[in-house]
C-alpha cells in the first residue's frame, strides 16, 4: 500500500530539497515501512490522526522485532521527520506528531491514565474545567472513535449516557445555534470542526488538571487500554466494545504489553 501523498512528497524531495534519486528511494522505503506498520494495525488508517505514540511504537518495533541497530533506526526517524515536516508545512495534516522524538529517547514506554470513564460525573464538577474536555471524554467513553466525535450530535451523545447529572451538564454547556440537536462542539455557523487542533489548544489547562493528554487520539488510546486492562473479557467482547477487528485487537494488545505504562486515574 502506497503511503499518503507519496507523489507530492517525492516532487518536494526532488524539486525543493534537491535530493538525489537514491536518497528519495531510501526515504520512500522508510515512510512506506511505517505506513504499512500503522495501516496493518488500524481499521481506519488516517495520516491526519497519526500521533507520537504510533511513531514511537514503530521505532520500537524496528529495534525489538527487526533487531535494527540504532544508527539504522535513526535513519528511519530522519526520513519520517522529513515526511511529516512536508505534510505539516503544506497543510496536509493538522498536527506535527514527531516534535518531541529524537534518536536518543524514542525507546521508552508511554504512560496512559486508565479507567477514568466512571468518574466523568465527578470530573464535570471540577471548578473551571472546560466543557469541551467533558464532551470529548464523554464521547470517547461511549466507544466513539476520534474521526466520529467531532460530527457527533448532542442527542446521540445524551442517549448513550446514564448519569442524569452529566446529561444536564452537557445540555447546559452546549450552544444550540438555532438547532435542537447541534453538534456537541459546533462553530458559530452551526457546523462542526474538521479536527480537534484548535479545541485542544483551548483546553490545554485541563491537561495539567487531569494529568493526561486530551487529544481525541490520546483519549481513545487511554479508553482502549482501560478496556484491555479487564482480563475477564473475551476477545469477542473486546472486539464488540472497542468496535475493532481481530487484527486491530492484536495490535492494541501488543502495544499495551510492550509499550504502555498504565496508571489508574484518580481525582
Amino acid at each position: 500500500m502506497a503511503f499518503p501523498y507519496k507523489n507530492q512528497f517525492n516532487l518536494y524531495c526532488k524539486n525543493e530539497k534537491k535530493l538525489s534519486t537514491n536518497t528519495i528511494d531510501l526515504a520512500n522505503k522508510s515512510v512506506n515501512t511505517f505506513w504499512n506498520y500503522y495501516a496493518t494495525g488500524s481499521d481506519d488508517p488516517d495520516i491526519n490522526i497519526v500521533n507520537e505514540t504510533d511513531i514511537r511504537n514503530f521505532l520500537d518495533s524496528l529495534e525489538t522485532e527487526l533487531k535494527f541497530k540504532k544508527n539504522t533506526i535513526n535513519k528511519y526517524l530522519s526520513h519520517l521527520k522529513m515526511y511529516f515536516t512536508y505534510l505539516y508545512s503544506h497543510q496536509f495534516i493538522d498536527n506535527y506528531p514527531i516534535l518531541t522524538i529524537s534518536g536518543q529517547n524514542f525507546s521508552r514506554k508511554q504512560t496512559y491514565k486508565i479507567n477514568w470513564m466512571d468518574k466523568l460525573p465527578q470530573i464535570a464538577q471540577i471548578d473551571n474545567i472546560h466543557p469541551e474536555t467533558i464532551k470529548f471524554m464523554a464521547a470517547i467513553s461511549l466507544g466513539y472513535k476520534p474521526t466520529e466525535v467531532l460530527s457527533l450530535r448532542l442527542n446521540t451523545l445524551l442517549n448513550g449516557l446514564k448519569d442524569e447529572g452529566l446529561k444536564q451538564y452537557l445540555k447546559n454547556h452546549t450552544e444550540f445555534h438555532g438547532s435542537d440537536n447541534p453538534y456537541i462542539i459546533s462553530k458559530k455557523d452551526g457546523g462542526h470542526y474538521a479536527s480537534d487542533f484548535h479545541i485542544v489548544q483551548n483546553i490545554q489547562p485541563d491537561k495539567k488538571l487531569l494529568g493526561m493528554p486530551l487529544t481525541l487520539q490520546a483519549l481513545r488510546l487511554s479508553y482502549v487500554y482501560s478496556i484491555l486492562s479487564d482480563s475477564k473479557k473475551t476477545d469477542e467482547e473486546l472486539e464488540e466494545i472497542l468496535r475493532v477487528n481481530k487484527r486491530s485487537l492484536v495490535y492494541y494488545r501488543k502495544n499495551f504489553l510492550l509499550y504502555v505504562n498504565a496508571e489508574e486515574f484518580t481525582l
